[in-house]
C-alpha cells in the first residue's frame, strides 16, 4: 500500500513517484491548466461572458450533490487518485469504474456541473476557470473568506506563476474544508486554514 505524502501543501500538483508524475509532467501541465477538450472558437461561443457585468451573477449550487461526488470518487473501488492532466470521460461518469484518476480542475468541473440545474457550461483547466469566473464578475473576496462556516460555496484559484511546478490549482470550498482533487492523494477535503499555498490564491463566491 503506497504511502500518502503529507507535506507538500504548496505544491498541491505535487505526484509522487507511484503516481506516475515524471512521465507526464509536460502534457499534464497543459491539460491541467488549459480547456484543450475544446478549441478556442467553440470556448469563446460556449463560455464567454458579456464584456460589461453590473450585477454578479450567482450559482445555484446542490451542497448534496457536491458533497456526495466527493465522496464516492474517495470511497470507490479503487479509490480515485489524483492524475496530473486527467479528466472524467464524460458527464456523469462513475467514480472508481469509468476513471480511477483526476486533476484538480476536471474534478471541479464534474462537480459544478452535476451539481447545477440546469447545468452550469464551467469549463476545464484552472487557468480558463479563473478567467471564467472573473469574466462573469462573480463576487471577489479574501483568503480568510475560505475559514467561514456560512453554507456559502466558494472557489479558491492558485495560478501557475505562484506554485511550485507552474500547474494551477483549483478547489471549491465548504464551511471552511476545500473540495478538491490534489497530488498525492487526489478527491479529498482539507481544512482551509491549513494549507500554506492558500495565501497565494484567489477567492471568489459562486452562490
Amino acid at each position: 500500500m503506497n504511502q500518502i505524502p503529507q507535506n507538500h501543501d504548496d505544491d498541491p500538483a505535487f505526484q509522487n513517484d507511484d503516481d506516475g508524475a515524471i512521465a507526464a509532467v509536460n502534457d499534464g501541465e497543459a491539460w491541467a491548466n488549459a480547456d484543450v477538450d475544446y478549441p478556442a472558437a467553440r470556448r469563446d461561443g460556449d463560455y464567454a461572458a458579456p464584456s460589461s457585468l453590473l450585477v454578479r451573477p450567482t450559482m445555484p449550487l446542490d451542497r448534496a450533490i457536491l458533497t456526495d461526488f466527493l465522496d464516492r470518487c474517495m470511497t470507490s473501488d479503487p479509490r480515485v487518485r489524483y492524475g496530473l492532466g486527467k479528466k472524467v470521460p464524460r458527464h456523469g461518469a462513475i467514480p472508481g469504474q469509468e476513471f480511477t484518476e483526476i486533476d484538480c480542475s476536471g474534478f471541479v468541473r464534474e462537480a459544478i456541473r452535476l451539481a447545477t440545474s440546469p447545468m452550469a457550461k464551467f469549463p476545464d483547466g484552472s487557468v480558463v476557470q479563473h478567467d471564467w469566473v472573473r469574466n462573469w464578475n462573480y463576487a471577489p473576496g479574501v483568503v480568510e473568506d475560505g475559514e467561514k462556516t456560512d453554507n456559502r460555496v466558494r472557489i479558491a484559484f492558485l495560478r501557475p506563476q505562484d506554485s511550485a511546478k507552474g500547474v494551477g490549482h483549483v478547489v471549491l470550498l465548504l464551511n471552511g474544508m476545500t473540495l478538491e482533487s490534489h497530488g498525492g492523494v487526489g478527491p479529498n477535503r482539507r481544512v482551509w486554514s491549513s494549507l500554506s499555498w492558500r495565501h497565494h490564491s484567489h477567492v471568489y463566491r459562486l452562490d
